[in-house]
């Protein structure tokens, strides 16, 4: 027997057993339905991963204020410098 004839022998349609519609809707109703409940730990690592996305946001967040802070320190000192420098040419001249 080659394969296409084992696999049409395995596949063929068969008619079911006699009364095999009543057994199967009276083991359907025997069983409770499944209860759509979230186990506690479902919740558990959900309320987990939360908290680690919240502390990931809040440093990062804080690292971008920490950058952003310290740029706006560096722009200041160049406008001081600058200030610094043009108020020294001032005096510069007029000793002069």
């Amino acid at each position: 027997m080659n394969l296409e004839d084992e696999l049409r022998a395995a596949l063929r349609r068969e008619d079911p057993s006699p009364g095999f519609a009543g057994r199967v809707l009276a083991r359907a109703q025997s069983r409770p339905a499944p209860k759509a409940r979230i186990p506690r730990f479902m919740w558990a690592v959900a309320m987990a991963a939360m908290l680690v996305i919240g502390f990931a946001v809040t440093s990062e967040y804080r690292q971008m204020k920490a950058e952003r802070a310290g740029r706006e320190a560096v722009i200041a000192l160049r406008i001081a410098a600058e200030k610094l420098n043009q108020a020294r040419d001032k005096v510069v001249r007029r000793e002069n």
